[in-house]
């Protein structure tokens, strides 16, 4: 699997390990209503092109899509540390009104991943 983002406009994006941990696990870890953007389909680039058209000042790596509705998980591209902040983006809203959570890192973004996935799981 190919875990580099190579975009015309922007330079190399690495991933951090604990997502390419968290992707390269066998199973495939389940946490719908969350899903992982398929990277051989042309999906990340697909969305990093959408949101950057739709929020210019932002540098976001998409990673994963909610099922119910527009939301994005995706990477702080300015975060250079390793370890990336997750930002929620809510596409397509006004600008100035996209941000709809952040978490510390992959891990704490997983975590409530999870807890949602429960929570789904409970109520089928």
């Amino acid at each position: 699997m190919n875990f580099h983002l190579n975009i015309v406009d922007r330079e190399e994006f690495s991933y951090p390990n604990s997502f390419i941990q968290t992707i390269s696990s066998n199973p495939e870890i389940d946490i719908e209503p969350w899903w992982f953007i398929f990277f051989g389909e042309g999906d990340v680039n697909y969305w990093h092109h959408t949101l950057k058209k739709l929020y210019p000042k932002r540098d976001l790596i998409p990673f994963a899509r909610f099922n119910a509705n527009d939301d994005i998980a995706c990477f702080d591209g300015n975060d250079t540390s390793g370890d990336p902040k997750v930002v929620i983006i809510h596409a397509y809203a006004s600008d100035g009104w996209e941000l709809h959570g952040s978490y510390e890192n992959f891990y704490a973004w997983l975590d409530a991943a999870i807890d949602t996935h429960n929570s789904w799981e409970e109520d089928e």
